[in-house]
């Protein structure tokens, strides 16, 4: 994913100044994809040298200045190139759950099944959560965030399910390695 145009699509709502665009990311993209300040700052200095945004500076109420950014004509017509433009790929499982994973082989399986019954627990309270936020907020969020919230129900869903599979099958191949008992 580009910072740079999950950005201008925030710039897109309104304008911002540093600390709503970082409040509004980790909202609407924190459960997506996370932003630092060490990110959002230099990155927003290379879209105004690139005149996607502007930046306005205002005093601000205790003294510190706020610099208020805007999306150009440049930067919109630019999100709506990289919004159109077709995906190379659709599907990409990419995090650190699915790499610890691919090297399970090297613990026991009974380390294994402790740390999956563990996900499976984390998975299940972050399903739950969505579910509460989409609940308490359906009037407040914008069609496109409900669908993204209700994306990610699912997708809990299913790795809930692929979970108790894994699990099932440790279960049945430790059992049948130890043979009668």
């Amino acid at each position: 994913m580009s910072l740079k145009f999950a950005l201008l699509g925030l710039l897109a709502e309104s304008p911002k100044y540093g600390y709503e665009i970082k409040r509004r990311f980790d909202g609407a993209l924190g459960n997506v994809w996370s932003v630092s300040y060490g990110q959002l700052y230099p990155t927003l200095r290379r879209l105004s040298e690139q005149d996607w945004v502007t930046k306005k500076t205002e005093p601000g109420k205790k003294a510190a200045e706020k610099n208020i950014y805007s999306i150009t004509e440049k930067g919109r017509k630019k999100l709506d190139e990289w919004l159109l433009k077709p995906l190379r790929s659709t599907y990409k499982v990419k995090d650190e759950f699915t790499l610890r994973f691919l090297f399970f082989s090297k613990l026991s399986p009974e380390n294994v099944l402790d740390y999956l019954k563990g996900q499976q627990k984390k998975t299940v309270l972050q399903r739950e959560s969505f579910q509460r936020t989409l609940v308490s907020l359906r009037d407040e969020l914008d069609f496109f965030l409900q669908a993204i919230i209700r994306k990610g129900i699912i997708h809990l869903e299913a790795e809930n399910q692929w979970l108790e599979e894994v699990i099932d099958d440790i279960r049945r191949t430790s059992a049948e390695r130890a043979g009668p008992g």
